[in-house]
């Protein structure tokens, strides 16, 4: 599979955190052209996630479940007041470090009357966020802007013309540029989570066999409130659950202690938010098949979805498989497609000895 073109397809998807419903049409596309026949069921939930099922080839009544996890939301943006000039002031959905955004394109998804807070992916207009000349800077350029100091110029000159199509409470997001760079690298924004979207897909493609039945959640929330993880967790009540996610990439100014090298594999993470009897498993597994992984730890909690998966319901193990991303919760993250090929790797072989890891 061409994993360049998969992820090219996955920066087109639109899904900022609360708005996810946005992303069907795309994921419904993406499945018919790259995953025809792979899943036996493909359904969304009430809040615009995707859930996918592999069903065993075993013929057990109540088989075992597995549920790998990613989520399909990505930072992003909202309209929170519409002013003179055709600008527009936001706040944002998710994480986001202010040095990013002076100058930076985005897409603000438009408003129909007819339907109301409906926002498609297709119905949008370009901003860039506006920047103060440093020539013309009254601080020191040490002290940040708050959100209330950053407008988006969308090229209209009338408030009441832009009225008609952006609302208080359209979303936007940073305009996605896919890039191929040197050595296997590839940058886009939203690449948190959608590397392991397609990640966990391509594995399920080339899954030859699987004695329990996979159950792949793309939850919604992540980002904000986490709601698309504890519902698809409930829903599915699985034996264990692999979380897949970005973790920091080891870069300049990026201590090692919290992160993990780019081109050397996904990582496994040691913390009390996982279950430290199955990662090691996994890890062993990992060495067995000769897949390079990467072992970092989290002590308290890991910020992804594993934290709210482990205690739905009864309580449900959890491990974390994590791809390194260099310049996260920007509009120009990195990944390697070497690291892509590993994980897709060690989560097919998840798959296929899922009996002996439970």
């Amino acid at each position: 599979m061409n994993i360049k073109k998969l992820l090219g397809q996955f920066s087109n998807v639109v899904s900022p955190s609360g708005y996810e419903y946005m992303a069907e049409p795309k994921i419904k596309q993406i499945i018919a052209e790259n995953f025809d026949g792979v899943f036996e069921e493909v359904s969304f939930d009430k809040f615009g996630g995707c859930h996918l099922i592999k069903k065993t080839a075993s013929q057990t009544v109540n088989p075992k479940k597995i549920m790998f996890e990613a989520h399909i939301d990505q930072i992003g943006f909202v309209v929170t007041e519409i002013l003179e000039g055709g600008f527009l002031r936001i706040k944002p959905l998710g994480g986001i470090d202010k040095n990013i955004l002076p100058a930076t394109e985005f897409y603000v998804y438009t408003y129909a009357e007819d339907e109301p807070f409906i926002f498609s992916a297709d119905k949008k207009i370009l901003a860039i966020a506006a920047s103060v000349p440093p020539h013309l800077k009254k601080t020191d350029g040490n002290a940040l802007p708050g959100f209330e100091a950053i407008y988006l110029d969308s090229g209209y000159d009338s408030k009441e013309e832009l009225e008609k199509i952006v609302k208080v409470g359209s979303p936007a997001t940073f305009k996605p540029n896919f890039l191929h760079l040197e050595n296997d690298l590839f940058s886009c924004c939203a690449l948190d989570d959608r590397v392991c979207a397609a990640i966990m897909m391509i594995a399920a493609k080339s899954l030859e066999m699987a004695g329990t039945e996979i159950h792949m959640a793309l939850c919604a929330g992540e980002e904000t409130s986490g709601v698309g993880a504890a519902t698809a967790a409930f829903n599915i009540q699985p034996d264990f659950a692999v979380v897949l996610d970005v973790d920091f990439a080891r870069d300049p100014g990026v201590e090692a202690a919290v992160s993990i090298e780019v081109g050397k594999g996904p990582g496994l993470t040691y913390s009390a938010a996982t279950n430290i009897s199955l990662t090691k498993k996994i890890i062993n597994l990992a060495k067995d098949k000769k897949i390079p992984v990467q072992a970092n730890a989290n002590p308290a909690s890991t910020s992804t979805n594993a934290d709210i998966i482990q205690i739905t319901g009864e309580g449900i193990p959890c491990a974390l498989v994590s791809a390194p991303l260099k310049n996260m919760h920007t509009a120009s993250e990195i990944c390697s497609v070497k690291d892509i090929e590993s994980a897709a790797e060690l989560i097919r072989e998840i798959m296929e000895n899922a009996e002996e890891l439970i």
